[in-house]
C-alpha cells in the first residue's frame, strides 16, 4: 500500500513504545515502538504519476513557495512525502502482523487527517483485464489469450511482480511467454 502526504518527512507513530522501570536504574522495553517516516523524491522515494495527479487535486498546498524571481511559485512535488508499507516492510524486516498495523493505522488517519495522508488506491498501470488479481484459470491459455489480444506482456509481468498478487506460476509463464516470443521475432 502506498500513502501520501503533503508534508515532507511526514512521520506517525503506530505503537506506543511499553516500558517498565527496574530498581536499579535500568528500563525493560515490554513492547517495541513502531514509528514510520514517510520520504520526499530529495531522499530517494519515488512518486507514480496516477499519484502525484491525486495529491495535487487531494491537497491545498498552503504556504507554496516560489521561485529566485519572486512570481514563479515552486513545483509542489518538491513537498509530497511518500511511504510505501510493501518497501518499509522488506527493509525494516517487520513481521506480517506489524505490516498490517501500520497498514490499518495509516488508513485511519487517511480518514481522520485527510489533508495530512493520502491513500493511493489506483495502480500506475492497470491490469490487463480487470478480474486479473483474482485470476486462477489455465495459465496456458491465459498466455495464449495475452498474446492474441496483442498485450505488452512485459508491462503485464511488471505488474503482476509489483501491483499484482505476485503468483509464482503467474510470473513463470509469463517469463515463458517473454523467452518464446523473443525467440520468434526475427532480429534486424
Amino acid at each position: 500500500m502506498r500513502f501520501l502526504s503533503q508534508y515532507p518527512g511526514y512521520g506517525a507513530q503506530i505503537r506506543v513504545q511499553r516500558q517498565q522501570g527496574r530498581g536499579d536504574g535500568t528500563v525493560d522495553v515490554l513492547v517495541p515502538g513502531l514509528y514510520v517516516k514517510f520520504q520526499t523524491t530529495r531522499e530517494g522515494a519515488f512518486i507514480y504519476d496516477n499519484e502525484q495527479a491525486e495529491a495535487m487535486r487531494h491537497f491545498k498546498f498552503h504556504g507554496n513557495t516560489q521561485h529566485e524571481d519572486q512570481a514563479t511559485p515552486t513545483d509542489p512535488i518538491n513537498r509530497i512525502s511518500v511511504l510505501d508499507t510493501e518497501e518499509w516492510a522488506r527493509r525494516e524486516g517487520w513481521s506480517e502482523e506489524d505490516k498490517e498495523l501500520v497498514e490499518s493505522r495509516l488508513l485511519e488517519l487517511s480518514q481522520t487527517t485527510p489533508t495530512e495522508v493520502l491513500y493511493v488506491a489506483s495502480t500506475p498501470i492497470t491490469a490487463p483485464f480487470p478480474a486479473w488479481d483474482r485470476y486462477d484459470g489455465d495459465l496456458i491459455a491465459l498466455g495464449e489469450r495475452l498474446i492474441e489480444e496483442e498485450h505488452d506482456l512485459d508491462d503485464v509481468l511488471y505488474y503482476e511482480k509489483t501491483f499484482g498478487p505476485n503468483r509464482p506460476e503467474m510470473i513463470e509463464m509469463l517469463e515463458a511467454a517473454i523467452e518464446a516470443r523473443k525467440a520468434v521475432e526475427v532480429q534486424a
